[in-house]
């Protein structure tokens, strides 16, 4: 038996892969949308999550907490107009993503901070004191 590739492209679809490739905009593969990247990182202290978002600014997010799920979304839009004598030319773009995160019991839900700055979003989430885990102690021997 053989294996057959099928291409999901709505018309003729071996003439459009051939000529115009993949990332022509009848097909398939051009509507992904773009979610931002995240570190996540951890110290004795805290978890730090840090997501790159260049170009938005602070009003544009939205975190939200919700049993021990955070959420951190965006929605944006932006309108573009030039007029002339001759013709008027609008444009309009839609950004917008959502990331979850289900946090560990570990996490001080009071204490979260978040600060946006130079492009990423930083979301500090402390741990609670009992996770903290004590400085290494010397015994004494007698």
């Amino acid at each position: 038996m053989n294996l057959v590739r099928r291409n999901t492209n709505t018309l003729f679809p071996s003439l459009l892969d051939e000529f115009f490739g993949t990332s022509f905009p009848l097909t398939s593969t051009s509507t992904r949308t773009q979610v931002p990247s995240v570190n996540i990182s951890e110290t004795d202290t805290a978890f730090e999550v840090a997501l790159a978002a260049p170009g938005k600014s602070r009003k544009d997010f939205n975190v939200e907490l919700d049993d021990h799920v955070l959420t951190i979304s965006s929605e944006s839009t932006h309108e573009n107009e030039s007029k002339t004598a001759q013709y008027t030319r609008r444009e309009f773009a839609y950004d917008n993503f959502q990331r979850s995160f289900r946090l560990p019991d570990t996490v001080d839900l009071t204490g979260i901070k978040a600060k946006y700055d130079n492009g990423i979003l930083h979301i500090s989430l402390p741990k609670l004191q009992e996770a903290i885990p004590e400085p290494k102690k010397q015994i004494e021997i007698k």
